[in-house]
C-alpha cells in the first residue's frame, strides 16, 4: 500500500533521474543524428539534440517500478510508456510518416487498455452516468492518442509542453492523493517529476529538446 510520502519520494527520484540523465540522452542524440539544425523554419539558433525525452522516460520508469504497485494495470501503463517513447524516438531519428507514427501511438495506447486501464462508466454534468460497454476500449485509446498529439503540438517553444505537463500532473497528484487514490497520485507525481527534471535543461535557451520521445511520453 502506497501513501502520500511515497508520492513525494517518487516525484523527487523521477526528477533527479531525469535531470541527471539528460546529458546522456544528449550524447545519444548526437550519435544517432537526432539534431535540430538552425534554419528559417526551425526554433534553435545552434544545432540542438532532440531526444531528451528518453531521460524523462528513465525517471518515470525507475520511480514507477519502485513505488507503483506491481499489478497488471500499472505494469501495462509503464510498458506502454516505453512503447510510446520508442515511437517518438524513432520519429526523432527517422522522421516517420504521419500514419506510421499514429499507428505506433495507437499500439502503445492499446497496451494499458488491454490490461483493463479504461473507464467503464462515463459521467457527464447534468446528465449523469452511463455504461460505456464495448466502446470503453476504443474511446480510451482515442483519448490517449488525442492527448499525446495535443502535447506534441504544444512542444514548439522551449519548456512549454514540459512545463504545462509538470503543472497539470502536479495538480492531478494533489487531487488524487486528497481523494485517497494513492496509486493514481504516484503515477501523476512521477510524471510531474520527470517533466520537471528535464526542464532544468529545457528552459530557454534549451541545451536540448525532449523531442517526440518526450512529448509522446508526457502526453501518454
Amino acid at each position: 500500500m502506497v501513501d502520500s510520502t511515497d508520492a513525494v519520494l517518487a516525484f523527487l527520484v523521477a526528477a533527479f533521474v531525469a535531470w541527471a540523465t539528460v546529458p546522456l540522452a544528449e550524447r545519444f542524440a548526437v550519435r544517432v543524428g537526432a539534431i535540430d539544425e538552425p534554419g528559417p523554419r526551425s526554433q534553435p539558433v545552434v544545432a540542438t539534440p532532440r531526444m531528451s525525452g528518453l531521460a524523462i522516460l528513465a525517471g518515470i520508469e525507475i520511480a514507477g517500478w519502485i513505488w507503483l504497485p506491481g499489478n497488471s494495470e500499472t505494469t501495462a501503463i509503464l510498458l506502454g510508456a516505453v512503447a510510446v517513447a520508442i515511437v517518438g524516438a524513432l520519429d526523432d531519428i527517422f522522421d516517420l510518416p504521419a500514419l506510421v507514427k499514429l499507428l505506433g501511438q495507437i499500439a502503445a495506447a492499446s497496451i494499458p487498455v488491454a490490461a483493463g486501464v479504461r473507464p467503464d462508466v462515463l459521467t457527464l454534468p447534468f446528465i449523469g452516468g452511463f455504461d460505456l460497454g464495448w466502446t470503453a476500449c476504443p474511446l480510451t485509446v482515442i483519448g490517449i492518442v488525442a492527448v499525446v498529439n495535443i502535447v506534441n503540438l504544444m512542444d514548439g517553444i522551449d519548456g512549454l509542453a514540459a512545463g504545462v505537463v509538470a503543472i497539470a500532473a502536479s495538480a492531478m497528484a494533489i487531487i488524487a492523493l486528497s481523494l485517497d487514490r494513492y496509486e493514481a497520485g504516484v503515477l501523476a507525481a512521477v510524471t510531474a517529476g520527470g517533466a520537471l527534471g528535464y526542464l532544468r535543461h529545457g528552459f530557454p535557451p534549451a541545451s536540448s529538446f525532449m523531442g517526440d520521445a518526450g512529448s509522446n511520453l508526457l502526453g501518454y
